[in-house]
């Protein structure tokens, strides 16, 4: 979980990580705090392509 007072309105030190499905790399966002270790896709798109993925 990222530090809550860290964050001074420079995006580039937020965290980050890849989309499971494209591998676009997604900028941690306030709405995914309590949950941003089970974040793996950018998008429905790419939920939705999710099976069409080899593992």
């Amino acid at each position: 979980m990222p530090q809550k007072n860290s964050f001074k309105g420079n995006k580039q030190s937020l965290p980050s990580k890849p989309c499971k499905t494209c591998g676009r790399d997604m900028t941690w966002r306030k709405a995914w705090a309590k949950n941003w270790e089970q974040v793996l896709y950018c998008s429905d798109a790419c939920r939705q392509k999710k099976s069409a993925t080899p593992p």
